[in-house]
């Protein structure tokens, strides 16, 4: 069973990652986890405003406020029974945030997607969806969608979508672990592409039946005794299928994997994530696994990963 310990959870102080920060200390306290949220301030470019003004009194001035605004967000996790630490850094937010994944050790960063107004979303939504080429841990993600957001142990449905691709079964066991934690039900879907199954004739039912039989075998014998697990294969362009299905039931999270063998290769073939995510920020959190085993299958090789009881 994969047990979260310490979340890392990004702030602006804009509305979205105050979400995401509330919905980090919710889904900490379903595992007696902790919180620790970062907010990195980025260097001040003189050049670039041409005002007669102190960059160092302007820094330590950003730097104050945006500790005096974490105080707030510590009290507000203290109520939840959750030990909220803060931290202020400066220099490239990126780069900040995945060097606070590993000085943290954090086994899940929580991220809010963007707002619906210009800046909000410039400077949260861009850092966010870089992320998700980057993070080298799951990553969740809380849009301005409707209050109330399920968190553990309140989860009560989960998609799955996979296309079979590297990292499917990380995004299964995640999944599913979470899934016994909160006796959800699991819907494991897989689209075919439109092109594919315009197939006619002979063809035609083999295929689904194929898909069919490839996704019961990602599920597990013993999990089907505590688990319901419901398959459904559906046609159309994959972004939008997903999000037509995630959109007529009420699911609580939504698990995707992250594929990809490199860096490079998440970068170029991240583009059904991107925009499923942006647009299931309405509607759920979505969790993306990035791929957490090696080639040969053999276990996690970073210690950062989520502990598996």
């Amino acid at each position: 069973m994969v047990r979260f310990r310490k979340l890392l959870c990004p702030v602006d102080f804009f509305k979205t990652s105050k979400q995401a920060f509330h919905y980090a200390v919710n889904f900490a306290a379903g595992y007696g986890a902790s919180v620790h949220a970062l907010h990195v301030v980025a260097p001040v470019i003189p050049a670039a405003y041409g005002a007669p003004f102190s960059v160092q009194d302007l820094t330590a001035d950003l730097e104050k406020e945006s500790r005096r605004l974490l105080q707030k967000l510590q009290a507000e996790g203290a109520k939840s029974g959750v030990k909220v630490t803060t931290e202020v850094r400066l220099g490239d937010i990126d780069l900040e945030i995945r060097r606070a994944i590993d000085t943290q050790k954090a086994d899940l960063v929580a991220m809010g997607t963007h707002g619906r107004r210009g800046f909000e979303r410039f400077v949260m939504g861009s850092v966010t969806e870089r992320m998700l080429r980057h993070c080298p841990v799951p990553l969740i993600t809380v849009g301005p969608g409707r209050k109330g957001r399920a968190v553990p142990p309140g989860i009560r449905r989960i998609l799955v979508t996979t296309d079979f691709s590297e990292g499917t079964h990380d995004a299964m066991a995640y999944a599913l672990s979470i899934a016994q934690e909160c006796q959800s039900k699991v819907t494991l879907l897989h689209v075919v592409h439109d092109i594919a199954a315009d197939i006619r004739g002979k063809y035609h039912e083999p295929l689904l039946r194929g898909i069919e039989t490839e996704l019961k075998n990602l599920v597990p014998d013993d999990v089907l005794d505590w688990c319901d697990v419901e398959t459904r294969v559906e046609a159309g362009t994959p972004a939008e299928t997903i999000l037509n299905f995630l959109g007529s039931e009420r699911f609580d999270l939504l698990v995707m994997n992250i594929h990809g063998k490199n860096m490079l290769d998440r970068a170029l073939l991240g583009s059904t994530a991107e925009r499923v995510v942006r647009a299931a920020a309405e509607i759920c959190p979505v969790l993306l696994i990035p791929p957490l085993t090696s080639a040969k299958g053999k276990k996690r090789t970073r210690k950062t990963q989520a502990k598996i009881a």
